[in-house]
This record gives structure tokens, sequence and C-alpha cells, in this order.
């Protein structure tokens, strides 16, 4: 498999940010609950006002936890992108093409993986979540057990409404291309959990949504009115490539 982009740094980069706000938040944390250490090279007596430091003590935890999930979930979609891309450079050959991390300047975020074949185009957004992940239609939630066996939903986004944004974003790109002005393009749309200890609980899904494992063999065998020669996917990765 050619790999016309490799990884970028998006996700890299918002994981570090956030890493980086973490320390500092904690910095703060730990200088101001030495301050209330009596004998401690720092410490200073707010008399009636001690319950403002420990209010503040407990806002910056609060905002230092927030930060480090934050680092946490983009730090995992870094690793499950790259998991990804191992895959398909070990089981696809050189008719296809990967661009990794496009970024088209429409107002909306990155595109993890597209995929150019002979036989058609592909957006693939990548999650990397673990646990049960519950899916009808285009509602998303994750599941985990509370206490007293209570079954708690959170709220997921929707990922496959993403998909189908970025797979009609790299549509429009394609359409711009003089020599596919007066073509019927379609842009097929997958849903990759890159993640073996996911439970997925799938109930009328609006994309096909696989296992990192199975991608490769799911774009082989896909058939589409949308054929491709080798001219056409060079004119496509370079006009995709335009965009970062």
């Amino acid at each position: 498999m050619k790999v016309l982009k490799k990884t970028g740094s998006y996700l890299r980069n918002k994981a570090l940010r956030r890493l980086s706000v973490t320390i500092f938040l904690m910095t703060i944390f730990a200088i101001v609950a030495i301050s209330e250490v009596p004998f401690s090279s720092i410490y200073v007596d707010l008399g009636r006002y001690e319950a403002v430091r420990a209010l503040f003590l407990l806002i910056l935890l609060f905002f230092a936890v927030v930060f480090y999930r934050s680092y946490a979930g983009y730090r995992r979609g870094s690793e499950g992108e790259k998991k990804v891309t191992k895959i398909f450079t070990s089981a696809l050959g050189d008719e296809y093409s990967l661009i990794n991390d496009v970024y088209i300047h429409d107002g909306y975020g990155n595109i993890d993986h597209i995929v150019l074949g002979p036989n058609g185009v592909f957006v693939i957004e990548t999650k990397n979540y673990a646990g049960r992940i519950v899916c009808d239609g285009d509602e998303w939630s994750s599941q985990h057990t509370g206490k007293f066996n209570r079954l708690l939903h959170y709220d997921l986004g929707s990922p496959s409404r993403q998909v189908k944004r970025n797979a009609l974003r790299v549509k429009r790109v394609i359409e711009n291309i003089d020599a596919f002005k007066s073509k019927r393009i379609w842009v097929d749309g997958l849903l990759v959990f890159a993640n073996k200890r996911v439970d997925l609980r799938i109930n009328n899904p609006t994309v096909p949504i696989l296992r990192a494992s199975n991608l490769p063999d799911f774009i082989i065998k896909k058939k589409t009115d949308s054929e491709f020669s080798a001219e056409d996917l060079k004119l496509i990765g370079k006009e995709i490539l335009r965009q970062k």
C-alpha cells in the first residue's frame, strides 16, 4: 500500500496541550496545598478565609481531572489511528493509497483516514473505545455498571453522523476537480473500532461498523459504481493533499 501522508500530529498535539494544562493545574494545586501547612517555607495564614483556599484547591483538582481525562481520550485516539494504519499497510496492495490525518478548511475537524482504491474512495473514522458501546441508529452511548448494579449511560455524540459528514466533505473536494465535475461520485464512510476490548451492541446502523482487523477485507471486497483508474486516483490524492 502506498502511504501518501503519514499519521499527523492533530490528536497528539491536542493530547500534549491537555497534559500540559493538567501538569500546570496540579503544580498550582501542590503550591497552594503546601501553603496551608504550618512551618512550611511558603505557609500563609488566611485566618477566617481558610475556607476560600480549600474551595480553590477543589476547583483546581476538578479542572485537573477534566483535562487529564481529555488528554487520555486524545491519546487513545492517536494510538487507535496508528493501529489502523499498521493494519492497512500490511494488508492492502499498491493499487491502494492511504492518506492520514486530513484537514479540510471548512470549519470541521480532521479526517482520520482516506483510502483511495480502484473500487472506490473510503473515508474512515477510527475510535479506540473500550467497554460496552451501544449504537441505535445515529445515537451512541457507552454503558457502565455503577453502584447497586445500576446501568449508567454516557453520551458519545454520534460517530456515525461524523463519518457521514466527513464522507460528504471529501466528496465535495473530489467534485471540485475538473475531471470529475461531470461524473457521479460516491464516497464510502466507514466507522472502525480499533480496541479489542470493545463490546459493540449495534442496532440499525446507518454506516458500516467494523473492527480494525476486518477493515482491509471489507475494502477489498467492496463493490461500487464508482470505479477509478490509476490516473483518477492520482488526481484525487493530489487534490486531497492540497487541503492541508
